[in-house]
């Protein structure tokens, strides 16, 4: 039976309902019996400056900020207890709603796992996109990029499970602590102070377990990084690349290194432009210099190519103003960069002349990376399950109702279709949503007569995801219906629930057709 303010009587005069609350004594009253207690202050007329209460004995005659002798004298109004006269006094329906959103927000702490995971497996697949993105471009240098993402893929299913299961073991803490006052309607006023207990130990069990996910997805993180700033540099060489392409070309085998720009010719043997300012491109066989040529009529100009063969060394000349020297066959060639400029430049070279040992030639590896995915939907799946129960008011049966399944499709399949609680008299509503998938799931069974059967494991698996997805739909929705979730937890929920339905239904249209164009 749910507890309200009608059962609840005023202990002062005890004939009106409680309303009020006095934080202190934890006395509760109505609001005719609501004391009130007056003092006056004192505020400057001319910068509405606050002077504050006097004490007794003390005037105020001068404003301390402005210091006009104008002073108004404005009263202050405090309600107050009145058994302790304590001012500390809340209304008794403020106070429920405010443990029962600390309480929800401490339990919805729980998606910051598949959070977490769904912004780390964004960044993982733009990383690999980037890659491909890279190899098609012919630079093909750093080889262990493949074997960096592979680890890193591999160590985030690991991490996957890790959070799973500690949002499990959380779920279960909660679910102990919550036991029998999840719903704020049967709370009383005597009960607050024990309530605000367990919503703190609430939230520092989520504080726990978002330090958790970090440290489980710390490594990750570090890994991911390091390799998505090699991955933006040679994306950046690519980008200087383009200007190369518009004044020269790439010979057969020949595949582009690095674009270093801003380098300078101060001085040359045997060149007609020793003096210029361009880009220094170096392949695995050329090295060659574009810049800006003419006093007049500017133009962009190769002024040097040369064979990577034809370097003997590179020495530093100089103490002050420090110099690169190139030497080549046909004599000295001086050149100016900055200090990380200076500080790579024999590094790419190096790579340049040794490019087989650095290059990746397996370019099946990349598409294999490119359709590997970390599939973060079933953490998702599994987390707002455990919100949902958690959140859930009525029966929450034995604790093997937060045990996590491989999956969840069966556990979906116990609940009743909240759609015909709310439908017509024939039970019967409408689910565009529920159409469509069944419709598409249709359509791909009779577009695949060659081995898309409903045994088949590709298909069955996108099915449960999408059976899972619908159910997930329809309790989101309950769970709004039934003043458990507030509108902004569920926008972002469906929202989130939505796209995830969006992804399943590409993928599926991704499957068929890629077995279309296998078969044709």
């Amino acid at each position: 039976m749910k507890v309200g303010n009608s059962h609840k009587r005023c202990r002062v005069c005890e004939k009106n309902t409680a309303t009020h609350m006095c934080e202190d004594c934890g006395e509760i009253f109505c609001l005719d019996c609501l004391d009130s207690r007056t003092s006056e202050y004192y505020v400057c007329s001319e910068c509405h400056h606050t002077l504050g209460t006097p004490e007794p004995g003390e005037s105020f005659e001068k404003c301390p900020e402005c210091g006009s002798e104008e002073m108004s004298i404005g009263k202050r109004i405090a309600e107050i207890c009145p058994r302790c006269h304590s001012s500390r006094t809340v209304s008794i329906d403020e106070k429920r709603r405010g443990l029962a959103k600390k309480l929800r927000k401490s339990i919805t702490t729980l998606q910051y796992g598949h959070l977490k995971l769904r912004e780390f497996n964004s960044r993982l697949t733009a990383a690999k996109r980037l890659l491909v993105s890279l190899r098609m471009a012919n630079f093909l240098h750093y080889h262990w990029i493949e074997d960096n993402i592979e680890g890193i893929q591999d160590e985030a299913l690991a991490v996957k499970k890790r959070v799973v299961n500690q949002a499990d073991m959380v779920g279960r803490q909660m679910a102990a602590e919550t036991k029998g006052i999840i719903d704020p309607n049967t709370w009383t006023p005597e009960q607050f102070p024990f309530i605000e207990g367990v919503v703190n130990h609430i939230g520092e069990l989520g504080e726990h377990f978002k330090s958790g996910v970090d440290e489980a997805l710390d490594d990750c993180v570090i890994r991911l990084d390091e390799t998505t700033t090699q991955l933006e540099g040679l994306d950046f060489y690519r980008k200087e690349f383009a200007d190369f392409y518009e004044h020269a070309e790439l010979s057969v085998n020949e595949l582009p290194v690095c674009a270093l720009p801003e380098i300078k010719v101060t001085g040359s043997d045997f060149l007609k432009h020793d003096k210029a300012t361009g880009t220094l491109y170096i392949t695995n066989k050329r090295i060659i210099f574009i810049a800006e040529v003419g006093t007049f009529r500017k133009k962009m100009e190769v002024i040097f190519d040369f064979p990577l063969v034809y370097l003997n060394s590179m020495e530093e000349d100089g103490r002050i103003r420090k110099r690169l020297v190139l030497k080549m066959k046909q004599g000295d060639l001086k050149i100016s960069c900055d200090e990380q400029t200076e500080e790579i430049l024999p590094d790419y070279l190096e790579i340049a002349k040794k490019f087989d040992r650095y290059m990746q030639t397996d370019m099946q590896r990349v598409r294999r990376i490119e359709q590997s995915s970390l599939n973060i939907s079933d953490v998702r799946l599994k987390i707002e399950e455990l919100v949902y129960s958690l959140l859930s008011s009525g029966h929450r049966g034995n604790s093997n109702d937060f045990a996590v399944r491989d999956r969840y499709h069966t556990r979906y399949g116990r609940q009743g279709d909240p759609a015909a609680r709310y439908a017509g008299g024939n039970g019967r509503g409408p689910q565009p949503f529920t159409d469509h998938l069944e419709d598409l799931l249709s359509r791909a069974s009779r577009n695949s007569d060659n081995g898309f059967r409903e045994d088949n494991p590709q298909i069955q698996r996108l099915k449960r995801d999408a059976r899972d997805l619908q159910q997930a739909v329809h309790r989101t929705v309950d769970l709004f219906r039934n003043r458990r979730l507030v509108p902004e937890d569920f926008v972002r929920r469906y929202r989130s629930l939505m796209l995830d339905a969006y992804r399943t239904r590409k993928e599926i249209d991704d499957v068929v057709d890629n077995r279309r164009d296998y078969l044709w």
